[in-house]
């Protein structure tokens, strides 16, 4: 397995304190700034921030520092509009690829997320939530795919949380989740497509509606 760069390791780091809240638009933030906090050198702390611009979570206004770049609703609808399509598919696709071993472990992630609910969790239920659908991605195939995905649910994975934490959401994404895989189990691709369709779309409704 390749190493991973000071930039890389960057990057990761800049990108979780952006996602936990922990740096926002009302902090001074500076290159300076965040390579004292990481103990890096500027030079991949530079780097990194050039990349989570281009990826959209950040503006770097020059003489002025780094801007948190806060998530739109019609970023919020391009977004899962692009999942829509593509999870979709993935899923359609899935239906008569998936293994004995792939069942057993997609009810283990289930089962993880049904305890997160009960305790409502809503960070333990979402990073569940996340394993589900890269799960499913991963077993497609298409790294391309896989990756570009993740991308996407990195730029709204804060106000996800957020939204999961209205009473009642996850106990829905948690049923739907279940439909998604029964219909997967059964071999029915246009069926796992549809209950696909319809979890996301749910899921892009609560964040623009707030």
């Amino acid at each position: 397995m390749q190493q991973k760069t000071k930039r890389d390791l960057a990057y990761e780091e800049i990108k979780k304190l952006i996602l936990s809240g922990k740096l926002s638009n009302d902090m001074s933030i500076s290159e300076n700034v965040l390579a004292k906090m990481l103990g890096m050198s500027r030079t991949p702390v530079r780097d990194a921030l050039r990349r989570l611009e281009m990826d959209g979570f950040v503006r770097i206004i020059p003489s002025q520092g780094v801007v948190i770049r806060e998530v739109s609703i019609n970023e919020v609808k391009e977004i899962y509009d692009m999942r829509i399509a593509l999870e979709e598919f993935v899923t359609k696709e899935l239906a008569d690829m998936l293994s004995d071993k792939d069942f057993s472990n997609l009810e283990k992630i289930l089962k993880k997320q049904e305890e997160a609910c009960k305790k409502k969790d809503a960070v333990a239920f979402h990073e569940e939530d996340r394993n589900f659908h890269d799960y499913l991605m991963r077993a497609y195939g298409n790294s391309m795919i896989t990756d570009f995905i993740a991308r996407l649910r990195d730029r709204i994975e804060g106000i996800n949380i957020d939204m999961l934490k209205v009473p009642g959401n996850m106990g829905t994404f948690y049923a739907e989740h279940k439909r998604i895989l029964e219909a997967l189990r059964k071999g029915d691709g246009e069926a796992a497509a549809k209950e696909m369709d319809e979890h996301l779309k749910g899921g892009k409704m609560r964040l623009i509606v707030g």
